[in-house]
């Protein structure tokens, strides 16, 4: 009966710290469109939460303002990716807390 609930417990305990985002799980969170100087239509990049304890919607704000504006919000520090460095993000987004989340595009229509 020990072993039982030990094994249930240890069950419960690595299913919550799999889905967790720190864990290693991407969490997708939509998209941001960007109207970017010259091109017609607004451009779409795909959000996603690499790590830390954010809101989709938080991510969403940040990578939309930072690809916007070319200014980090506060508290957070971002970069546009190259892909002469084999960064396939279009831009990514951390904070000192661990926090990360990047962006990935454009989608093509």
């Amino acid at each position: 009966m020990r072993l039982v609930l030990v094994l249930a417990v240890l069950v419960a305990a690595l299913t919550v710290v799999g889905i967790a985002p720190g864990a290693g799980a991407v969490v997708r969170c939509g998209t941001v469109s960007v109207q970017e100087y010259g091109v017609a239509q607004p451009l779409v990049y795909r959000v996603r939460l690499v790590k830390g304890g954010i809101s989709c919607r938080t991510a969403r704000r940040v990578l939309g303002y930072f690809m916007r504006k070319d200014v980090s919000p506060q508290g957070w520090y971002c970069a546009r990716g190259h892909a002469s460095q084999n960064q396939a993000w279009a831009a990514a987004c951390g904070t000192r807390a661990g926090a990360l989340i990047r962006s990935y595009g454009p989608v093509r229509r």
